[in-house]
């Protein structure tokens, strides 16, 4: 008899968790359309090479990749950026620029379960591309006002940082070669603390 059961970094969704989940996306959904942010999705599976890119060792770990039926090489998006290149290369000549988008949807990652940390789950983002002005920064910060806002949370701090200056810091130290491991931890450094972070 097959025991009914979940993979491990997967869990299913009963109706007590997932009507509040979907008003929540909801509510971000309202928050960037009205900020002029328009819907778009992109495929679950791309082209290996398209999610590879210039990826680390520990991106590529991370994928769930396969041959597809026609022995194409494919892999599950494992986050929303990558997948928004690919589509602003392919269609930004119809859309035009600047670009302002949000996407939610669910991504996959390999990596190893934690607490709190799932093999699937939802990313949501949203973006303006195709222009270098500052008010596309200022307004992503009245965004993220206003979404947590929207849903009750009043007491925040929005924290900033410029990954130029971190960059360029670490090539005035002679360091340009370590920047992506130390941009990485420093990332997880707030998430994971430093003890768990061993970098």
């Amino acid at each position: 008899m097959i025991q009914p059961r979940t993979l491990k970094g997967f869990r299913d969704y009963l109706p007590a968790a997932m009507i509040p989940r979907e008003q929540l996306m909801q509510t971000a959904r309202e928050v960037f359309r009205s900020f002029g942010f328009a819907p778009i999705d992109t495929p679950t599976l791309e082209h290996l090479e398209i999610l590879t890119g210039k990826g680390s060792d520990e991106t590529d770990r991370q994928l769930y990749s396969f041959e597809d039926n026609g022995g194409r090489p494919v892999g599950m998006r494992f986050d929303l950026t990558v997948p928004l290149a690919r589509f602003a290369a392919q269609h930004i000549g119809t859309l035009g620029t600047p670009f302002k988008r949000y996407h939610i949807a669910p991504v996959w990652r390999g990596e190893k379960p934690q607490e709190g940390r799932y093999r699937e789950f939802v990313q949501c983002d949203f973006d303006t591309i195709g222009t270098t002005s500052e008010l596309a920064d200022i307004e992503a910060v009245c965004v993220i006002d206003a979404l947590l806002r929207a849903i009750g949370i009043d007491a925040f701090t929005i924290s900033i940082n410029n990954r130029a200056i971190l960059t360029g810091l670490l090539e005035s130290l002679g360091l340009a070669d370590k920047t992506t491991p130390v941009l990485r931890s420093l990332d997880k450094l707030g998430k994971i603390g430093r003890e768990k972070n061993g970098q």
